[in-house]
């Protein structure tokens, strides 16, 4: 069921404000509150708002479980290379980029955990959306 065109209009202008909220969180999250899972469940809100006004059926065209899954998989290792990294230098996630970077490895944490939580909430989302599907 696809919503009124004021609605579907309204989160057409708005999602792109959320993802570059989300991106902003992700990248400046250790200056300010906020960070990685924060980021995430407001990049997640983006796409299921487009879910919701435009319908499972025309998002899913854009956004596939595989590529959101491949998201997911690769910010999770993504996560794992940095602990493992900092277990090179000297301790597990260990700060080895603090001198050479504003927040050290703590932005890349946020933007790994940021694309981790995003993904895992859309597919969350869509996985129950193909169980009400089938009813």
């Amino acid at each position: 069921m696809k919503m009124s065109l004021v609605v579907r209009t309204t989160t057409k202008l708005m999602s792109p404000f959320l993802v570059a909220y989300a991106a902003y969180l992700m990248i400046y999250g250790q200056m300010s509150p906020g960070g990685g899972f924060q980021a995430g469940v407001i990049l997640a809100v983006s796409v299921i708002l487009l879910v919701v006004s435009h319908g499972y059926r025309s998002v899913k065209k854009r956004f596939r479980l595989k590529e959101v899954g491949a998201i997911e998989g690769i910010s999770a290792l993504g996560l794992v290379l940095i602990g493992i990294t900092g277990i090179i230098f000297g301790g597990f996630f260990y700060n080895f980029l603090r001198g050479y970077w504003s927040g050290g490895t703590i932005p890349l944490f946020n933007i790994g955990v940021g694309l981790k939580v995003g993904a895992a909430f859309v597919m969350v989302f869509y996985i129950m959306l193909r169980w009400v599907e089938s009813d």
